[in-house]
């Protein structure tokens, strides 16, 4: 039973929408049969260890238990469940209610309604908050219903549902289109996928020429933005423009979309700083530090020790340690339970690290049973880069044994992450070598440091390369003078 299709989505509802799915069993607009509601009542809310045999004696008592019947109810609960979730999404979704109501008016020709649903769709309509492609979708289909009721109506008067209709439907598309060529674009990019990009440029051009008009809406000009940010992103310009743009549009869009957005900026500066340009360090960070102010940063980001994570390290690098404790602390109890102690635990070790407070960094990094792969990868990291920075030969040494086997252990680890850290390993092992060897063999060490260092740089794949790159060249700074 525990492993039915309904048991299981029934244990992923909370109290409060069992209780409603209760309510909606003994509704006999719904339901008619009682052995279904006497089934559901013995199991929730919140009942999920009672055996089946101790569901049927109950459900049918003094009767011969059959192995059939339990199943049977399972199937015929769960297809109630379906229609329950059904009426509990369109329940939220007021504006397609009023446009189903006002094409039942039409259909059924309840003619005495149609000037009070339309009137409510109007107000709706206006006390709208976004405008997504989604806002100009609905209008459409508002105008569309309006267009069919004129038209019943056999009205020898003009009537404007017809452009009006048409116009939405131009917007609706533009901006849905636009909006999904940029995610195809960014994919692209990511998973190398060969997208078909069907007229695209035939619509670039339709808006280039007609850009008075829709320059006035964002969800069409944001993403043309975009489009041409990603098409030609040697010109930084593009970049300046749409980031004026987003920030001063960015709430007409939904949370989901405001994040989208930004992430189309905040990837356009990570490319930027990989290709050397460091100065998109601080923009990057701006971009961070806005959308912790607008709040997005908080309500429901499922990436939140990702962007916390990140917007840390560029904020460390950028010196600005102030802000940076405060945001760890701030934004701790945003950070879902599960990874919740991980994410707080390694941010402020990366804290500490960086300004300097080497024992609390390590105590911290050693407290902690790191659960992700990456934050476990990390963390490791960063104690071999303090061991390596205080000579502590023996805890170095031992990190290192222990850092390859965790390598070679685990095999959620890609072939191209192995490769990264084991190249870091190796080289930091031999950089640290010639470090405590200095004293004695700087003479006969020089050419190996300099040939480790040309042999890092032409290493594409290693992880912490600068810093290691920092190391090795302080290795050259005291070199006795030559006479």
């Amino acid at each position: 039973m525990e492993q039915s299709k309904f048991y299981k989505t029934l244990q992923k509802l909370n109290k409060q929408q069992q209780l409603r799915f209760l309510d909606f069993l003994q509704s006999p607009y719904f339901n008619k049969n009682e052995e279904i509601t006497g089934f559901v009542k013995l199991i929730c809310p919140g009942k999920f260890n009672v055996s089946k045999e101790e569901i049927y004696s109950k459900l049918y008592p003094g009767k011969i238990f059959e192995e059939r019947r339990i199943p049977d109810l399972m199937y015929k609960s769960l297809r109630l469940m379906e229609t329950f979730l059904s009426e509990e999404q369109y329940t939220e979704q007021q504006w397609n209610q009023k446009l189903n109501l006002l094409n039942y008016i039409r259909v059924n020709q309840l003619e005495e309604l149609y000037s009070v649903v339309q009137k409510d769709i109007l107000e709706m309509s206006s006390q709208k908050p976004y405008r997504d492609s989604n806002y100009y979708y609905e209008e459409f289909q508002y105008q569309a219903e309006a267009d069919k009721i004129f038209l019943d109506q056999a009205r020898i008067q003009g009537d404007e549902s017809l452009q009006k209709k048409v116009d939405q439907l131009d917007i609706f598309y533009l901006s849905a289109k636009l909006r999904d060529s940029c995610e195809m674009m960014n994919r692209k990019r990511i998973l190398a996928i060969d997208y078909e990009f069907n007229m695209l440029d035939e619509l670039l051009e339709i808006v280039k020429l007609n850009f008075e008009k829709y320059t006035v809406i964002p969800s069409i000009s944001i993403y043309y933005r975009i489009l041409v940010m990603l098409k030609d992103p040697n010109n930084m310009e593009h970049f300046n423009v749409l980031k004026d743009d987003v920030t001063k549009h960015i709430q007409l869009f939904e949370q989901d979309e405001q994040r989208s957005l930004y992430g189309y900026l905040q990837n356009y500066c990570i490319r930027k700083v990989n290709s050397g340009v460091s100065k998109f360090y601080n923009e990057l960070l701006d971009i961070y530090k806005y959308m912790h102010e607008i709040g997005l940063m908080k309500a429901n980001n499922k990436n939140l020790q990702w962007d916390l994570k990140n917007m840390v390290s560029i904020a460390l690098r950028l010196g600005d340690h102030e802000w940076t404790y405060k945001i760890i602390n701030e934004l701790k109890p945003e950070l879902p339970g599960e990874v919740r102690e991980n994410a707080y635990t390694y941010n402020l070790a990366n804290y500490y690290y960086e300004t300097r407070e080497y024992k609390k960094a390590t105590r911290l990094l050693q407290s902690v049973d790191f659960k992700d792969v990456y934050y476990n990868l990390d963390s490791k990291s960063m104690l071999l880069k303090i061991y390596f920075e205080l000579d502590e030969e023996e805890s170095f040494f031992a990190l290192i044994t222990t850092f390859k086997a965790y390598l070679s252990r685990n095999k959620l680890i890609s072939t191209d992450t192995f490769d990264t850290y084991s190249n870091l390993l190796k080289f930091a092992r031999k950089a640290f070598v010639y470090k405590i060897m200095l004293p004695y063999e700087r003479r006969h060490n020089n050419n190996k440091i300099k040939a480790l260092k040309q042999t890092v740089i032409e290493t594409k794949n290693v992880v912490n390369a600068i810093w290691l790159l920092n190391e090795i060249e302080k290795l050259f700074e005291n070199e006795p003078i030559r006479q």
